[in-house]
């Protein structure tokens, strides 16, 4: 029971802090205390939302809780950007750092509401239209919402993490407008590379680097400093995949 609560909190964390937060509203949130708690009432909102299928009071007593946790943390960044900001020593290098504490204090904190849950032997009570719909159709809830969950966390988070990893190796010659087209490419790539490794076909995996490659090599054979960044972001996307497919 353990995996289906975690699974089922990331999947609304995921949904509320990368797909329902825009970018503008994460610039936002860095300089009003006002857009914090804006942000997590949206969160607490999705938590809800995502929790409606399996309502009951010990349910919403989890989603509570997170949410709880998760304004602390964002209140608990935004003094810290706030402090770096007055020294005005904020870097990409801190950024980075600042973005994934934060993701890390997250997870850790959905990990310990998933615990709690299990240990008081909440139960997950699909409603009855649901769990007579998944019978009819053949499929599993828990791997329906695995894969719901597996899908979202390759594509927008994936894209933004690995963009905060390889932001201080980014090539002066490589142009901004190119981003979009980019993280497409990297959001397609993963879910060929899952779908592969979810049919266990791992050879198959190696023809989609390959053709990533046949399209940048006149780049990559002509200038290092692209070769090496391209090279590192190919193989965090890979890992990405690998860890998310091995984990679910």
């Amino acid at each position: 029971m353990f995996r289906r609560y975690l699974i089922l909190l990331l999947l609304a964390h995921i949904v509320a802090d990368f797909y329902i937060q825009t970018e503008k509203m994460s610039d936002k949130k860095d300089e009003s205390i006002r857009w914090v708690i804006i942000h997590s009432s949206y969160y607490f909102g999705i938590m809800l939302l995502i929790a409606v299928p399996v309502i009951s009071y010990e349910i919403v007593s989890g989603a509570v809780i997170a949410s709880a946790f998760h304004l602390l943390i964002d209140m608990i960044k935004f003094m810290c950007i706030s402090a770096i900001n007055k020294k005005g020593k904020m870097s990409k290098i801190i950024e980075r750092n600042l973005f994934f504490t934060d993701q890390i204090l997250h997870f850790v904190s959905l990990i310990g509401v998933a615990y709690w849950q299990t240990k008081n032997n909440i139960r997950i009570n699909e409603w009855k239209m649901i769990s007579e719909f998944f019978n009819i159709a053949g499929l599993s809830a828990f791997s329906f919402v695995s894969w719901s969950f597996m899908l979202l966390l390759i594509h927008k988070p994936s894209n933004i993490a690995i963009q905060k990893l390889l932001a201080i190796y980014k090539p002066i010659s490589d142009k901004e407008e190119f981003n979009n087209a980019g993280r497409f490419i990297g959001t397609v790539e993963r879910i060929i590379m899952l779908i592969f490794l979810s049919i266990e076909q791992y050879s198959a995996i190696g023809l989609v680097l390959t053709a990533k490659s046949v399209a940048r090599y006149d780049k990559i054979s002509k200038e290092k400093d692209f070769a090496e960044y391209y090279l590192l972001g190919t193989l965090l996307s890979t890992v990405v995949v690998i860890v998310v497919s091995f984990v679910l």
